[in-house]
């Protein structure tokens, strides 16, 4: 955002089981400019034959990486991607959720969600009936005894801002491949997402992907690298690129410090470096994040 001292992001976190039916999750967000209703919402507990249902303000599930909370990105900024066709705060809205896990011997979920379509960066259509329609089938397998494959698609379908009734569409496919002995572990992330905006000029596609690698070389170590690229095909987002290598210091499962480094190099434009130094910390209890 500057060039100097960044406060990125104060999450509090009140997370509580509520009776044998229902579990509460709060998430509020406090930044430069004031505090944020990051997520809030309920989850059921009760076995309901493989469904499980959400409902409030949610992260919705489009992707691996919308969903994740600052603490649990593996750089110290988000994606090009999907800070273009998600936007800043990631896709979030008002709604409900319904999960299903199929009764098979591997791991094969579907979700889908119903929200307002209030996201400004894809979606903010204008109609009270303009809400977004969004669902995600993921798998995974064990691929031996290290190693771990995790693949899934998304979709979304909802309505824009160019003007009344016309439509936009998201698609995503992503995967992950982990891989851990002892104290050493390799991720692999990768994700593309494809957008088709009906304006009144016409039907305009954008698209772009990030893959990147995470390396746990020692117990508190880890370097990566990430390639981020949007603009094809091309529509409204300029063609863009970033490397991006990382270097991350963690004494301990409650501090981390991240150093980052940034080349940047839009078509119009200059190349663009960046160089950061973040620091993480968590005080107090804290839940196991997604796989």
């Amino acid at each position: 955002a500057r060039t100097g001292f960044t406060f990125q992001e104060i999450e509090l976190a009140l997370q509580s089981i509520i009776d044998p039916y229902f579990r509460g999750d709060v998430f509020l967000a406090f930044h430069e400019e004031g505090v944020e209703l990051e997520e809030v919402y309920v989850t059921t507990l009760a076995d309901l034959a493989g469904f499980q249902f959400r409902a409030g303000k949610l992260l919705l599930p489009f992707g691996r990486q919308n969903a994740k909370h600052i603490e649990q990105w593996a750089f110290a900024d988000t994606m090009l991607v999907n800070k273009y066709l998600l936007g800043v705060e990631n896709l979030a809205e008002l709604a409900t959720e319904v999960s299903y896990l199929f009764p098979l011997p591997i791991f094969l979920q579907a979700q889908a969600t119903l929200s307002n379509g209030d996201n400004e960066a894809s979606f903010g259509g204008t109609r009270k009936e303009d809400l977004l329609y969004q669902g995600r089938l993921s798998a995974s397998v064990d691929v031996g005894d290290e190693t771990t494959l995790l693949v899934g698609g998304s979709a979304a379908l909802g309505y824009n801002d160019t003007a009344p009734g016309l439509s936009t569409t998201l698609y995503g496919g992503d995967f992950l491949l982990k891989w851990k002995r002892k104290e050493r572990g390799v991720t692999w992330q990768s994700e593309y997402l494809y957008r088709n905006k009906t304006t009144p000029d016409g039907d305009v596609t954008d698209g772009g992907l990030y893959s990147y690698v995470d390396y746990r070389f020692l117990r508190r170590w880890h370097g990566g690298v990430r390639y981020d690229r949007v603009g094809f095909p091309e529509g409204e987002i300029p063609q863009e690129w970033r490397l991006t290598p990382v270097l991350t210091f963690a004494p301990s499962e409650f501090s981390r410090l991240r150093l980052q480094y940034e080349y940047d190099r839009i078509e119009t434009a200059d190349a663009a470096h960046a160089a950061m130094v973040q620091l993480q910390f968590n005080m107090g209890p804290h839940g196991a994040h997604a796989f």
